[in-house]
């Protein structure tokens, strides 16, 4: 028995922050940052992690054609979290009515999707669950220090969703490859949600915005991304030649051209919409899958390769064969409420907050 995904769903804020509302920010303009990440605008939550979850969830159900009561297993993969306990996913779980599902979260930063893929179906595959909900959301203008030029401009907010149900032998996953190095982690870290320290610590801007080494983490990446893609081919025993479409993590457009050039897949066949989403961690993949699907660039029985890496370090891959519905069953009008105010007003508490790294 295969695990396939059938349903799929994302939910981009109303919110936007512009290249050009950053050049109003911090030190940059629209040239510099489309040549360096290929990004034009970025979505901003004004509500909560769970809000954007429970949106695109909806949207994935509907796609689907099921109900909360036809899940019996939800999992959110985020590296920012509305809260500790109880899980974002028994929050998102009590959301959609979805009483007595099994629910809980993971992090794997960017590469969240993919492990919670690569958990999903293989607990879909064994018959330990039968409709799996799989979430990635982030939240990150949260730790974003948006007078750090290098930073600032290449994460955005949103979230991403798919069902997993019990395909045809022969359809769905094939092959996975997860790895991390932990020894290299320091190159992306914020400590904002940690409880490291002590119990009564004032919050430092300088360790609670996000720690990122441009240079080292491009060289990871695409290094990364690419081994990985090439060892989940190999243990499908396929090549290249044979894939369809790659959706990769949209981390930046120059890693992604990158990656996928030394693996040899035609641009063609490589999904990127990192220009009006930025990089949205964990939300990055299905986000981007939902909009493939939407624009008829999946296929029936497409060989499909989903990568990515993140912090940690993390990294994975998944081959997958596509099943037979590129077509959404329903559709679901479900939104966020509207915000009260521009992005401005939304990212005034971060600028308050950080200020004092950058006072002369």
């Amino acid at each position: 028995m295969g695990a396939i995904i059938t349903g799929w769903g994302k939910c981009r804020p109303p919110l936007s922050l512009t290249n050009a509302d950053l050049e109003q920010l911090v030190e940059t303009d629209d040239t510099w940052i489309r040549e360096r990440t290929g990004i034009e605008s970025r979505g901003m939550c004004h509500l909560e992690t769970t809000d954007m979850a429970e949106v695109a969830a909806r949207h994935a159900m509907a796609a689907a054609g099921i109900g909360p009561d036809d899940l019996d297993l939800i999992v959110v993969a985020s590296v920012t979290p509305e809260i500790t306990c109880p899980s974002n996913a028994c929050v998102l779980q009590e959301r959609l009515g979805a009483t007595g599902t099994a629910a809980f979260d993971l992090n794997a930063a960017c590469s969240g999707f993919v492990y919670g893929l690569a958990t999903v179906s293989s607990m879909v595959a064994a018959g330990v669950a039968r409709r799996a909900l799989l979430v990635g959301v982030e939240k990150l203008h949260f730790v974003m220090d948006y007078r750090d030029r290098n930073t600032c401009v290449l994460f955005g907010d949103g979230a991403g969703a798919v069902i997993v149900e019990p395909g045809p032998d022969g359809a769905g996953v094939l092959a996975v490859d997860l790895g991390a190095d932990g020894e290299i982690g320091s190159t992306m870290v914020f400590e904002t949600l940690g409880t490291r320290g002590e119990l009564s610590r004032d919050r430092d801007p300088a360790q609670n915005r996000l720690h990122f080494e441009g240079q080292a983490v491009f060289k990871i990446a695409v290094k990364g991304m690419t081994e990985s893609v090439q060892r989940a081919l190999g243990d499908a025993g396929l090549s290249t030649d044979d894939v369809d479409v790659v959706v990769p993590h949209q981390a930046n457009e120059r890693i992604i051209r990158a990656a996928t050039s030394r693996l040899g897949v035609d641009e063609s066949k490589v999904m990127v919409n990192i220009a009006q989403h930025g990089n949205t961690s964990a939300a990055s993949i299905p986000m981007a899958l939902t909009d493939a699907l939407d624009q008829g660039r999946i296929a029936p029985g497409d060989t499909v390769v989903f990568t990515a890496f993140g912090g940690g370090v993390t990294w994975g891959s998944i081959v997958m064969n596509w099943g037979d519905r590129v077509e959404r069953i329903a559709t679901s009008d479900a939104e966020m409420a509207p915000p009260t105010g521009d992005v401005f007003d939304l990212l005034a508490d971060n600028r308050a907050f950080f200020a004092p790294l950058h006072d002369d």
